[in-house]
């Protein structure tokens, strides 16, 4: 009798220490504690405006806002500049491939030229 009894209690005691293995494998883990937080957003600074050099012209007119970075990019064989009628900025000499960029902190609309070859002419509207 003692052996029938035995052989019962077997699978009650495995199923019993499955059952304890499944709770040691299970965590408990607290519910964060929330605490007042001061969040500071700043505002993502603008992405740059470009204008591409190609086959001797500066594209079409551009407007952009007050901070923003324009990148200035010479495609062609030729080498350019990108200058202010009013001496607000100067690239110098562009070769292919290269660039320059500036950062417009005023509104206002801004004429520009290459002085390598000055019909190559355009406009920058900044808005602010």
């Amino acid at each position: 009798m003692l052996k029938r009894l035995g052989i019962l209690l077997i699978p009650l005691v495995l199923v019993a220490a499955a059952c304890g293995d499944d709770d040691a494998a299970t965590t408990t883990t607290a519910a964060p504690t929330t605490t007042a937080e001061t969040t500071t957003t700043t505002a993502a600074e603008p992405s740059p405006a470009i204008i591409t050099i190609s086959d001797f012209d500066f594209g079409e007119p551009i407007t952009v806002e007050v901070g923003r970075t324009v990148t200035v990019f010479n495609e062609d064989g030729a080498t350019h500049t990108w200058t202010s009628t009013e001496g607000v900025f100067d690239s110098g000499d562009l070769a292919q491939g290269e660039s320059f960029e500036f950062t417009f902190e005023e509104p206002g609309e801004y004429a520009f030229f290459c002085e390598i070859h000055p019909s190559m002419t355009g406009t920058i509207t900044v808005t602010g």
